[in-house]
């Protein structure tokens, strides 16, 4: 059930100041009069230094109080000049703590991970002193007269925090002994090692009917943690296809090659959220980072970005681009955690048209929902509905600009490009590719560059530009080992497999398609499956082994259908459609080729790639079955085809007969045959349609 709100609640960045007197309660029992004297002279002094400096008194916390500051330098020169004011005051003893951070704003009070962690480096702070987090102190670096002494990474017990700590320096502060806080220091990664993470779903303590809440927090903060530079994170497909919750951090690290293993637990009570967070470290046999503590509901949309700002922090990485917050609607960021999950554990399109409805509704809540517009588009790209998808992703992309969220606008991008891919623009696509990868170097997200890279290659693929396409391939796949991606380097293998088959190297072809298969016991990704059994097919099909090639193609169908992936189907009908005309079964050629039409053109794929050659293949059908077709339209489809192989233009040639396609492809046959070695050479030649190419060439020429 959703606890719902008139209006989304006002968040935003401040610098929250926190003071209280040392000593206050003891005071209080021993002379209330006089500790309540100590109180009016402190708020004295203090409510005016507060307005001086821009800053807004919030109210009073029993010896306490409570301020904000539109900024972090703002805020410590009042602390500062605070307890400079009241440094000759023996009995006035205050500790003063101040953060800059996300802050709720609502009915004149303020609440939230800006004044909690305010509040806690007030408690930590020496009297007489100010503490400030590292997010205040990098703001004061260009200030002469502030400095200060570093007390390290510390955990803020019961918030599920991660601060680094600094104690400010002056002749009239209190400055702290480092020494005397490490008990609740952490021990940041330090090895030249690139620091690996293993992040296990959250384990839904609460009501089955709240899973979504655990599932969607870490599949966002795995993504969180991916983006932030060199860094490896398993992927949460990965760690799914592992009985995690039996295995214990050693054999999880030894399965997944990672160092760290962070797991938790997430318990939704009431309004309330319950976590624990435990990070540790499998080379030094040790918990760098425990915790466990409360959230409120409204709370929901930060705790991703907290966790994944603490495991950065442990793991010493400072991604290049700060992480915005998605929305301060909770109840729209939850309509997206479930649709995430529900799209995530589709098991058909009924699941599918839930996901969307979700998503609708977040988006109707807070237009500003990047993540779920572009979630929305994924869920019409992967079923083939790519006008609707392209509606979202140029919304999405409009809406990232405007915020200057630059991973939303390099993700937009992509997406924008992938849709050009499949509708054929390859100018287009190559174009939105390029912007996107421009953008990921800005903010060095690593696997987004190294997906950029592989995109670009799919592009110089589809252009018959090999080498530039090979070149682009092999740099990604290096980026991917690198970052011990396992569905990039999949993906990359797939792809250099598809250059060697182009370039008449099979044999080089199917050893690269078959890598992933051999290397692991079950693939990361459905999806890459169906892919690779396709392209195994397509193999075995110019080999001459149909029966192999058939059985490929219908086990790719099958993935593809259960993803709902209609693209991927229409492929595969074609590809099914043309064994059975090699194998001389027309009538099954012709109901399947006719399929794949059907479907292609149903998605709006109509003037796509693989509908113009399935329109070509079908009319070779009809050829053999005596049924007319217009020899004009395929010269219409040839013009309309950038790229032309040589099996493409000999069905061109047996469709028109006309020996100038036959030549033609001769002539590509003998290139590629000339820029193999001669045993690869002679191989290629024997394969079924090079053959029948040289060999009907030989009688006419």
């Amino acid at each position: 059930m959703f606890v719902n709100f008139s209006m989304p609640i006002e968040r935003k960045l401040a610098a929250i100041m926190f003071t209280d007197i040392a000593g206050y309660t003891a005071q209080m029992s021993k002379d209330e009069a006089v500790a309540i004297s100590l109180l009016n002279k402190k708020e004295s002094i203090l409510k005016p230094l507060i307005a001086k400096h821009n800053g807004t008194y919030v109210k009073s916390t029993g010896d306490g109080s409570l301020s904000h500051f539109n900024s972090a330098v703002d805020a410590a020169t009042c602390a500062k000049r605070f307890q400079e004011s009241i440094y000759d005051d023996k009995d006035l003893n205050v500790r003063v703590g101040v953060h800059l951070g996300d802050t709720i704003f609502e009915k004149g009070d303020i609440r939230g991970d800006g004044v909690n962690i305010a509040s806690r480096l007030e408690s930590m702070a020496v009297a007489g002193g100010v503490f400030v987090s590292k997010e205040v102190h990098d703001q004061l670096a260009n200030q002469k007269e502030f400095e200060g002494v570093s007390l390290g990474l510390q955990s803020m017990k019961g918030v599920g925090r991660l601060i680094e700590v600094y104690g400010l320096k002056g002749d009239k502060l209190s400055e702290p002994n480092p020494k005397e806080y490490q008990d609740n220091k952490i021990d940041k990664h330090s090895d030249d090692e690139v620091p690996s993470i293993a992040i296990i779903p959250f384990d839904n303590k609460g009501a089955d009917e709240d899973v979504f809440y655990a599932y969607g927090i870490s599949a966002d903060l795995i993504s969180d943690c991916s983006s932030a530079g060199l860094i490896r994170v398993a992927s949460l497909s990965d760690i799914e296809k592992l009985d995690y919750t039996n295995l214990d951090n050693t054999e999880l690290s030894e399965k997944l090659l990672v160092r760290y293993i962070s797991q938790g637990t997430l318990w939704k009570m009431g309004d309330m959220f319950q976590l624990a967070i435990e990070l540790y470290d499998t080379k030094d046999k040790k918990v760098v980072w425990s915790d466990r503590w409360q959230e409120d509901w409204d709370n929901l949309p930060t705790i991703k970005g907290n966790l994944s700002d603490g495991l950065l922090k442990a793991l010493d990485m400072k991604p290049t681009l700060e992480k915005k917050i998605e929305t301060t609607h909770t109840e729209a960021y939850e309509y997206y955690l479930r649709a995430k999950h529900k799209y995530a554990k589709r098991e058909n399109t009924d699941d599918t048209e839930i996901a969307r409805g979700l998503l609708n509704k977040a988006i109707e809540l807070d237009e500003t929902l990047i993540l779920a517009k572009v979630l929305l588009g994924t869920t019409y790209y992967e079923t083939g509905d790519y006008d609707e998808a392209m509606e979202n992703y140029f919304s999405s992309l409009k809406q990232a600009e405007e915020l200057g969220d630059k991973f939303g606008i390099g993700y937009s991008l992509s997406s924008i490009g992938s849709v050009y891919k499949y509708k054929g623009d390859l100018d287009k696509s190559l174009e939105y590719f390029r912007r996107s990868h421009k953008i990921y170097e800005e903010i060095d997200n690593k696997s987004g560059i190294a997906s950029m890279f592989s995109e670009i290659g799919g592009v110089y693929t589809s252009k018959g530009d090999l080498n530039q396409a090979l070149k682009y391939f092999e740099i990604s796949l290096k980026i991917d080992e690198e970052l011990d991606d396992k569905y990039g380097i999949e993906i990359n293998n797939i792809s250099i497999g598809r250059v060697y088959k182009f370039q008449g190297n099979l044999d080089k072809a199917l050893e690269f398609f078959k890598k992933p298969l051999k290397t692991r016991k079950k693939l990361s990704h459905k999806f890459s499956l169906g892919l690779i059994l396709n392209n195994i097919g397509t193999i075995h099909k110019h080999i001459g082994d149909y029966d192999k090639a058939l059985d490929c193609y219908k086990k790719s169908l099958k993935i593809r259908k259960e993803l709902d992936d209609k693209f991927g189907e229409g492929q595969n009908y074609i590809n099914i459609g043309n064994i059975y005309y090699d194998k001389t079964d027309y009538d099954n050629a012709l109901e399947y080729q006719e399929s794949s039409l059907k479907i292609l053109n149903k998605i709006g794929l109509k003037e796509n790639k693989m509908t113009l050659w399935a329109k070509s293949c079908l009319y070779l059908t009809y050829k053999k079955l005596k049924i007319k077709y217009d020899k004009n339209d395929i010269y219409i489809i040839i013009k309309k085809l950038e790229r032309l192989d040589y099996d493409d233009i000999f069905m061109f040639h047996q469709l028109l007969e006309d020996t100038s396609y036959l030549e033609t492809a001769y002539n590509q046959v003998q290139e590629k045959a000339d820029n193999l070695e001669p045993d690869v050479a002679a191989k290629f030649l024997s394969y079924p349609i090079p053959k029948a190419i040289v060999e009907e060439w030989e009688k006419v020429k």
